[in-house]
């Protein structure tokens, strides 16, 4: 840990999510360009990709278009990432996301956060991250008294208009809450690790770790709202992040296309927010902990 007294050191750190490049979105398309310039112009110390970086083989191209960027580069993957077809040359999920991915983010020069932390021992920070995922744990009860086939909804991601498509490209041999357990796991470890060596940890993932970084809450919320509760997160997450709360200055995710500012105890949570046709860029200066955010709409 930091010797006690020592300033840290800067770091100006930039992060966005959601690019999902290479989708059938014009203004998506340019507002990630518009991204890129915007970031070639004026190079963070850190950038941080949040997930949903592109499909297939966008993933990649998505990577390329950050190739001439003079700084460090992390990222962690989505799940529209992690989305296969059965004839996938890259195997299933669950070897495209242990495998097949971090290759390319090393190909790249990004650090692939599901398998590798960042410390910045100067300025005695580390940034530590996950795609996180979904056990249904968050609002169960309220999905059980909402409906009778709250089983049958969750297990074929069915809602009451249209079906997630997590259930026709996701394919691996695991449940997703036996998905959830493994990632939250090796993350809390992660963390744990880097505060050995450090005094503050960003957390950075792809599927919401907190409730008030979820969709906005409508009273009562109706039966689609709790069934996306479901598949965006768990609590088992949020409860390790509230333990740790005052080493962990910010947390970060992406995932549902809605800006997202809350606070739990010291701790503050930030949604990225960027959409399929508009894209966000959050800036944090460290360790003053100002933040910026730019919005890019092609």
């Amino acid at each position: 840990m930091r010797t006690q007294g020592k300033t840290p050191q800067s770091l100006r750190i930039a992060i966005t999510a959601d690019l999902h490049y290479g989708t059938r979105h014009p203004a998506g398309h340019r507002a990630n360009l518009q991204l890129v310039q915007r970031l070639a112009e004026n190079p963070p110390d850190l950038l941080i990709l949040a997930g949903d970086i592109g499909a297939s083989d966008d993933f990649k191209r998505c990577l390329e278009l950050f190739d001439p960027l003079p700084c460090k580069k992390a990222a962690v993957p989505g799940n529209h990432d992690i989305w296969v077809r059965s004839d996938d040359r890259r195997g299933d999920s669950l070897v495209c996301y242990e495998t097949a991915l971090p290759n390319i983010c090393r190909e790249h020069g990004f650090t692939y956060l599901d398998q590798e932390s960042l410390l910045f021992p100067d300025s005695d920070l580390a940034i530590v991250g996950s795609i996180n995922w979904y056990d249904y744990t968050w609002d169960n009860d309220l999905l059980r008294e909402a409906t009778p086939d709250w089983e049958d909804r969750l297990a074929t991601k069915r809602f009451v208009r249209g079906m997630h498509n997590d259930a026709n490209f996701v394919h691996w041999p695991l449940t997703d809450i036996a998905f959830a357990e493994r990632v939250v796991t090796k993350l809390v470890a992660d963390l744990d690790s880097a505060l050995e060596r450090v005094s503050n940890a960003f957390v950075v993932v792809h599927h919401p770790p907190l409730r008030g970084m979820l969709y906005p809450a409508r009273e009562p919320p109706p039966l689609d709202a709790l069934l996306w509760r479901a598949f965006s997160g768990n609590a088992r997450l949020e409860a390790e992040l509230t333990q740790r709360a005052t080493r962990v200055p910010f947390v970060f995710c992406g995932h549902t296309h809605t800006a997202r500012h809350c606070d739990v105890g010291p701790m503050h949570g930030i949604n990225i927010g960027g959409d399929y046709h508009f894209k966000r860029l959050v800036w944090i200066d460290w360790p003053s902990r100002t933040v910026t955010e730019e919005e890019f709409h092609g």
